[in-house]
């Protein structure tokens, strides 16, 4: 995935436009799905949930000046697949592409290996997405797959090579069919696709798979393409047993995680997996974890406030999950530990145990624990950066960006990783410090427990959060079945 490296307004002087000021309550105000309240409804068992979500997923986005997806509700994705001068006639025709792409994009599961992108994320989202859209028939770039990689970028007008292309796209394309994609009717043409017809390279930062964004003014009278992905045809069938008539849509699920604004969590330098691979933003296989649904709004946690037992259903059927942190400021931006319970089952099951390429996932059920890490810092310029718990509204001054990340060099600070799958045997050389793959025995079964003072075992580098404050909580595991787990915290 690529990503702009700093505010782009900061840099370029305005180049892109900065999105209208909007107040948190307007924003929220304008669902009828969610609440604008953080305060807690009431404690049962010293255990609630929130009422609603206090951001939406694209608002952190708006402050970069950047449009991400909407999460929710009847969204519209645009597919362009491109033709080169020397795309070869092996993919066969103009009909044969679009058809294998509308399978793998909206098609029924039934029309792929696994799941197309349509029914994948509706079954992720527990209904909450629903994608539809179109195919459009291969554009004719004019010119070969050298010539573009050889065109050159700038800081200005293009970042990537990729531009070109959205240019000569957009410069055909009606204002009338770009509308249609602008369901937010924001300027920009809300997520567009592009589909390359050519192989991939694995030494080319061109011809691989990743996300970006076009530096164009919105326009609502002639939307502008704003954040958009692109990959190759071939990946659909890369991997055994997929084929053309029944293609994976394994990397074009994982872009669009990151169009509705998810980073991957693996680490760009290729030194250690915090996530262990096993997830969709990761090795590009199984359900989203539920912190990323809880970034997109898809579910609530449980949160203790004192001694409970909960039972946590399969969270990719249910969406159940526990947030651990007494001092949590009421949304997803903060740091604590999420537990669910993993099964390998609906969305899980067919990466598990028959794997997707040379990664499988874990083929028993189990509960994941993962320290989460997803604090913001405002940046009001270079030099002054203040941590907050707080997202300002759009403005030309300040951005505000999550802290950390699953790439240390990334990250404010290199211990801490967005999102850390703890081990639940307890060992020291884990994906935490290396490239060691995660095994079954990752998963806390019956019995297992976390003592209010044992986190460090754990953690690695400190036994409280990184902000310094204590965790407070043990957990332990209790009975587990097919329908759930029991899940026992205590107090200090």
């Amino acid at each position: 995935m690529k990503k702009p490296l700093s505010k782009i307004v900061f840099i370029l002087s305005g180049l892109l436009t900065l999105t209208s000021c909007v107040s948190l309550g307007d924003l929220l105000s304008s669902r009828d799905d969610q609440s604008s309240t953080s305060i807690p409804p009431d404690i049962v068992d010293n255990v609630y949930k929130p009422n609603g979500y206090v951001y939406d997923n694209d608002y952190l986005g708006k402050t970069w000046d950047v449009a991400t997806w909407r999460s929710v509700g009847d969204q519209k994705m645009l597919v362009v697949p491109v033709k080169f001068s020397d795309t070869s006639p092996t993919y066969g025709n103009d009909t044969t592409i679009v058809n294998t792409l509308n399978k793998a994009f909206f098609g029924a599961s039934s029309d792929t290996g696994w799941e197309s992108l349509t029914s994948y994320y509706e079954k992720s989202s527990f209904g909450a997405l629903k994608i539809t859209g179109e195919v459009l028939t291969p554009f004719n770039l004019g010119y070969s797959t050298a010539t573009l990689e050889a065109k050159p970028k700038d800081d200005q007008n293009y970042w990537d090579q990729t531009h070109y292309v959205l240019e000569s796209i957009y410069n055909t394309l009606s204002a009338e069919k770009l509308k249609e994609y602008d369901v937010n009717k924001d300027g920009h043409v809300d997520s567009v696709f592009l589909v390359y017809l050519a192989p991939v390279k694995d030494n080319s930062d061109l011809y691989w798979a990743y996300q970006y964004y076009w530096n164009r003014y919105s326009n609502e009278t002639k939307p502008t393409f704003n954040t958009y992905a692109w990959a190759s045809y071939e990946f659909m069938y890369d991997e055994l047993p997929y084929s053309t008539l029944k293609p994976s849509a394994h990397t074009f699920i994982h872009e669009t995680g990151h169009l509705l604004g998810l980073d991957d969590y693996y680490d760009y330098d290729g030194k250690v997996m915090p996530v262990g691979g096993y997830d969709m933003m990761d090795f590009n296989i199984i359900d989203h974890n539920m912190y990323s649904k809880y970034l997109n709004n898809w579910s609530l946690p449980f949160v203790p406030v004192g001694e409970a037992d909960i039972t946590l259903r399969p969270a990719e059927s249910s969406g159940d999950f526990i947030l651990l942190n007494k001092n949590w400021n009421g949304h997803v931006y903060d740091e604590y530990i999420l537990i669910e319970y993993y099964t390998p089952t609906g969305l899980n099951q067919k990466d598990a145990f028959d794997g997707y390429g040379s990664v499988s996932a874990f083929t028993v059920p189990g509960v994941r624990i993962f320290h989460v890490d997803s604090r913001i810092r405002t940046h009001y310029s270079q030099t002054d950066v203040r941590w907050t718990d707080q997202i300002l509204a759009p403005s030309s001054t300040q951005y505000t960006d999550i802290a950390t990340s699953n790439t240390t060099s990334k990250s404010v600070n290199a211990s801490y990783k967005k999102i850390h799958l703890l081990d639940g045997d307890g060992r020291s050389n884990t994906w935490y410090h290396s490239l060691v793959k995660p095994d079954n025995k990752a998963l806390f079964q019956t019995g297992a427990k976390i003592e209010i003072g044992g986190w460090q075992k754990y953690l690695f580098d400190r036994a409280t959060f990184n902000d310094g404050s204590e965790i407070g909580f043990s957990v332990e595991i209790g009975a587990m079945t097919n329908e759930g787990v029991q899940i026992k915290i205590r107090t200090a």
